[in-house]
């Protein structure tokens, strides 16, 4: 069964035409996330570490040419070579921007989640004058990319000794974002919230840890300035109920079809250069039972499959996709997923479109983005 919901929540900004004074300058050049996701080769595993960042420092000379990707993923020992070996793949789908209509600066919140909660906030703020950001018309806070580690000290007593929390827990979901942003008084003030749901399964130890562990994590921001353009916010969800697996060797689910990826946002006529960011994405899984399971992966795009500058309408393609899938698949996937997605618009500059798919070794690491033109045209 399929349930499907796509909403614009709100549209903000638009060209009117008129010339604002120059603010100071701040970096016209970015890599805006669109999309992120870790897969496991071969079976399915704990969430220890789960890390998609894109890092340039504090202004790149050249988009994407000087901005790596941070990636982690770990899932207990049965992933690290401790018990058995496994290998992470990394998804990333981006924009190279780079405009003298915008400017863009990066910060990262930290975010702390105690059991029994499932959600983490916090408040999160920038000085906009320390970034050439001040005096913008508009703007918009994106999100850039998410740190997700249980390997932390735990606080609460009740933590079983006898447990190691590096070696992470079965899920019930994970998601990040940003919201509520404010401008004034030359500060920008926003919200962050992290989703780390833990879910029982086979481990006696683990089901008990879990329940009084502490995991951190970081929500890594990307403010962007506008002095002309538009920031259209809207939100995309949808529910899959996949038919109950076997115990051992599942096939692996399909992705959602077309029709439920399928998104129109309307934009503002009249403006040449799209791209697109976003602002949140969230897995609830296995609403129908209190157990979690070992996953295979979470990932999460919104391609901008076309774009009409006359009428400022686009089409995108968001996908929300969770495995569990493994040599054993104990849970039956629900995959309760949405996502916030930002559609911004410029008068002049380029967005370029670009993706990364590639395996790496269990643990954390450092990629090179390569530019990939036309990764946004068509379906996949």
């Amino acid at each position: 069964m399929f349930l499907f919901l796509a909403l614009v929540v709100a549209g903000c900004g638009g060209n009117d035409g008129a010339v604002r004074a120059p603010a100071e300058a701040g970096c016209p050049r970015a890599v805006v996330t669109s999309g992120m996701g870790l897969r496991w080769e071969y079976v399915n595993h704990r969430v220890s570490l789960w890390e998609v960042v894109p890092d340039a420092g504090a202004c790149p000379a050249r988009v994407p040419g000087d901005v790596r990707l941070t990636v982690g993923c770990i899932g207990g020992p049965w992933s690290t070579g401790q018990v058995a070996a496994d290998i992470p793949s990394v998804s990333y789908d981006y924009f190279a921007v780079e405009s003298d209509a915008a400017a863009f600066a990066a910060v990262s919140v930290p975010v702390v989640i105690d059991a029994p909660a499932a959600v983490g906030m916090a408040a999160g703020s920038m000085v906009l004058a320390e970034h050439g950001l001040e005096g913008r018309g508009r703007y918009a806070a994106l999100l850039a990319g998410l740190t997700l580690t249980t390997d932390v000290p735990q606080v609460d007593p009740l933590y079983p000794p006898g447990y190691d929390p590096s070696h992470g827990y079965t899920s019930r979901g994970i998601g990040a974002g940003v919201a509520d942003l404010e401008v004034a008084g030359g500060v920008a003030r926003f919200e962050v919230w992290v989703r780390c749901a833990h879910g029982p399964a086979d481990r006696t130890d683990m089901n008990l840890a879990m329940q009084h562990a502490r995991t951190l994590a970081w929500v890594h921001v990307l403010l962007v300035g506008l002095d002309r353009g538009a920031v259209t916010e809207a939100a995309h969800a949808y529910t899959l109920e996949y038919p109950p697996p076997p115990l051992l060797f599942a096939r692996e689910y399909p992705r959602a079809p077309e029709v439920l990826r399928r998104m129109e946002i309307e934009g503002v006529p009249g403006l040449t250069v799209p791209f697109v960011g976003l602002a949140s994405f969230d897995f609830r899984l296995f609403g129908s039972v209190a157990e979690g399971d070992y996953m295979r992966e979470f990932s999460v795009s919104a391609r901008l499959l076309s774009h009409d500058p006359a009428t400022g309408r686009a089409v995108l393609d968001v996908d929300g996709y969770a495995s569990n899938v493994g040599l054993l698949t104990y849970e039956t996937m629900e995959n309760d997923f949405a996502a916030g997605i930002v559609l911004l618009q410029i008068p002049s500059g380029t967005a370029e479109a670009g993706t990364v798919l590639q395996a790496f070794e269990t643990g954390r690491t450092f990629l090179p983005l390569l530019m990939n033109p036309g990764s946004g045209e068509g379906l996949p």
